[in-house]
């Protein structure tokens, strides 16, 4: 698998801001606590490869609608001092998101979808 790292050590497809991040963020009002940024984590460990509102429709211990979600994956990819190692960073591709799951960065997109598929089919075959 590829790495998910590019030529200058940054993680690629983690989309971050790239100018006044902290207006956009304002209008958000998030109020999250550390608790939040574990659950968050965990939740995405559970829920990798799917879109802004596929999530948004799965979280409920938070109220997000996809473009605040967004800010929030953003949030978390830029701001990697206060959040990396508690909450994300987070890969986008594909109009998906994922968590990186290795401290190493390794490409674990595949991976994560295809057990995001698996799990789905194994509700629809539990339910048949």
């Amino acid at each position: 698998m590829p790495s998910v790292l590019s030529k200058n050590n940054v993680v690629k497809n983690c989309p971050t801001f790239k100018g006044n991040e902290s207006e956009i963020i304002g209008r958000c009002k998030f109020d999250f606590t550390e608790d939040f940024y574990k659950t968050f984590q965990e939740f995405m460990f559970q829920n990798p490869g799917k879109n802004s509102e596929e999530l948004c429709k799965l979280i409920t211990f938070y109220k997000f609608e996809p473009d605040t979600l967004e800010v929030a994956f953003k949030m978390f990819n830029t701001r990697k001092n206060t959040f990396w190692g508690k909450c994300g960073p987070f890969i986008y591709k594909n109009d998906r998101w994922f968590p990186v799951y290795s401290k190493k960065y390794t490409d674990t997109c595949i991976l994560a979808h295809e057990n995001s598929q698996l799990r789905q089919k194994i509700k629809e075959l539990e339910a048949k």
